[in-house]
């Protein structure tokens, strides 16, 4: 063997060992994160006789998303309760942690979407969140998000959601075979704004297998998402 291709391989097992401890490190990051969560969840949410259950995949003690609300690098945040515990019907207790796992603010009688509002302001973006199923523009004021969720303003987006409707139709997903669109609300915690999720089913599939597609108005962009453990 010469002494090119010597260099050649000993580089390209250079290349796979640091992609190989990239993903380890990026692992080992989102697991301690998970931790830190669940360690913040129990200490400010739960009573303290209580732990977190353990539960499987299908049946999420709760769930969360993360984003940088206020632009300073860091994540926020913020859980949906889907416990029995902290839940009524289809609609459960919120919270929201800064980006040190610390209680910034809660809301009752939360349901999906929750997303994040396209605006900013005080230097902190919107939060749209949904309960008896009217959104609703919660904004950063006094150095907390509006807890009265009531009292703030009502969001709509028909005309947004029909332009959804028709990406959806109109992509090379659905125009295949696809048969039975729906909205599906159950997409991502911290979805942005402009973010749909629908569920269909295929005409040629005996076993009505769901499929889903995440749409975004704002891109035009229409993505396959092949399994329910892909949504969240």
């Amino acid at each position: 063997m010469g002494h090119r291709h010597i260099v050649f391989y000993s580089i390209v097992i250079t290349v796979i060992v640091l992609v190989v401890f990239a993903l380890r490190e990026q692992e080992v990051h989102q697991q301690s994160m998970e931790e830190k969560l669940a360690s913040a969840i129990e200490k400010q949410i739960l009573p303290p006789d209580k732990t977190l259950p353990n539960t499987d995949q299908k049946l999420p003690y709760y769930l969360y998303g993360r984003a940088d609300l206020n632009n300073n690098g860091k994540e926020e945040t913020f859980v949906l309760m889907q416990s029995e515990r902290y839940c009524e019907k289809d609609e459960c207790k919120a919270y929201l942690f800064d980006d040190q796992y610390q209680l910034m603010a809660k809301w009752e009688k939360i349901q999906q979407p929750v997303l994040v509002g396209d605006d900013t302001n005080n230097g902190w973006k919107d939060i749209l969140l949904t309960s008896n199923n009217q959104t609703y523009i919660i904004q950063y004021s006094d150095k907390t998000y509006n807890e009265k969720i009531t009292t703030a303003a009502k969001y709509t987006d028909k005309a947004q959601a029909l332009e959804a409707v028709g990406l959806a139709i109109d992509s090379e997903y659905y125009q295949a075979n696809g048969t039975n669109l729906e909205l599906d609300y159950n997409q991502p915690i911290f979805d942005c704004q402009t973010c749909y999720l629908f569920s269909y089913e295929e005409l040629d599939n005996a076993n009505s297998q769901q499929h889903y597609l995440a749409v975004n108005v704002a891109t035009g962009s229409v993505r396959r998402v092949n399994d329910s453990q892909n949504k969240q």
